[in-house]
């Protein structure tokens, strides 16, 4: 008999078992080796702006108000009753004008009597120079003594001097009277009137507590004004300016520096500044609140750029650029006005930089970026 030789044979599933197991590692292979060799990440991409370069002049815009040229308060000098009341409240009145007069009998009495001591003195005086004429011609026929000429010669002169003291007397007494008529010491306008006819009055401003006028010169008037200490240095006289007034929408009125405080106040922060306005016709009246435009020299040129472009560190604002190594950095900026979407930059960039446009938060100092083509 014959033997037979067998031969073992795998079980079929086991080999595509394994086969499939080969397949699954060489797939997982060809994964890991495609990792290994992809591309870095691009680079964010950044805008860019250019910084323009700001106006010659800065523009203050600032509150102000309207005064009068000149104001006095008119009080009477002498004391008496209000004997006539000549003006009224919103009169225009001129220089010298008489305002009111005031009856004091006082006053008048005094003249009176200056005048009697002025003609006694006058009389005496006419007679001591006769009787120093008669001794002088006496004196030259011998007919006299020297003593007795010397008399005469010095009771004339005693009656010359009391002669004019008498008439300084009348002269001031004089003046007291003319006080009587209470006048307008320049071109205004009454702007209060304290006093009715009969009233009495006291001549002697430190008592009097109220005064009987108040005068305002209108034309010009002058414009108040506080300006910041940054434009402080540039405002001088001989500065035109504008004012307008929420009452005459449109208008606008030349004025001009005239004054500056020379001193930043410490409770405003600011320089008093003092306009000249004129008030033609005296359209305005004082008190007017408006609004003051003054075009100032800039100390140093400004740049301008987006608000977007600014981004705040704290206390301190930055900017971002771009190196030539595409690489970002930040500078810090001194800012000045808002001007809504655009801000004013006084150091840090100059006119013509560009800088990124709205950067982003999470760029890092060092960054790289990629500049969008504009």
């Amino acid at each position: 008999m014959n033997a037979m030789k067998i031969v073992p044979r795998p079980f079929p599933h086991v080999a595509g078992a394994v086969a499939a197991l080969a397949l699954v590692g060489a797939a997982l292979a060809g994964c890991d080796k495609g990792r290994a060799v992809a591309p870095p990440a691009a680079a964010p991409e950044v805008a860019m702006v250019q910084a323009r370069a700001a106006a010659a002049d800065d523009v203050l815009t600032l509150p102000a108000r309207a005064q009068a040229g000149q104001t006095a308060q008119v009080y009477a000098r002498a004391t008496g009753l209000v004997n006539t009341r000549l003006v009224d409240l919103g009169d225009r009145v001129r220089a010298g004008q008489v305002l009111a007069t005031i009856a004091a009998p006082e006053i008048d009495q005094a003249v009176r009597e200056a005048q009697a001591q002025a003609l006694q003195a006058e009389a005496d005086l006419t007679l001591a120079r006769g009787n120093y004429e008669r001794a002088a011609a006496m004196l030259r026929g011998q007919l006299i003594s020297r003593e007795d000429y010397s008399s005469r010669l010095g009771a004339r002169d005693a009656a010359q001097a009391a002669l004019d003291a008498a008439r300084a007397q009348l002269s001031s007494a004089r003046e007291r009277q003319g006080f009587g008529s209470v006048r307008a010491p320049f071109d205004g306008v009454i702007s209060a009137r304290n006093i009715e006819q009969g009233d009495r009055v006291v001549g002697d401003t430190a008592s009097a507590t109220v005064p009987m006028f108040r005068i305002d010169a209108l034309d010009p008037l002058r414009i108040a004004v506080d300006v910041p200490q940054s434009a402080a240095l540039q405002v001088r006289p001989g500065l035109r300016a504008q004012v307008t007034f929420p009452e005459l929408p449109g208008e606008r009125f030349d004025a001009e520096v005239v004054r500056s405080a020379q001193r930043i106040s410490e409770d405003a922060g600011g320089m008093r500044v003092e306009l000249r306005l004129p008030n033609s016709g005296n359209r305005l009246p004082a008190g007017m609140v408006g609004q003051v435009r003054l075009q100032v020299p800039r100390a140093a040129p400004a740049a301008v750029l987006p608000l977007a472009t600014v981004v705040q560190d704290g206390a301190v604002a930055k900017v971002a650029k771009v190196g030539k190594d595409e690489r970002l950095r930040y500078v810090e900026v001194v800012l000045g006005r808002n001007l809504g979407n655009e801000i004013e930059v006084l150091s840090g960039v100059a006119a013509g930089d560009m800088v990124v446009l709205a950067p982003n938060a999470l760029l890092a100092e060092g960054a790289r970026v990629r500049v969008a083509a504009r």
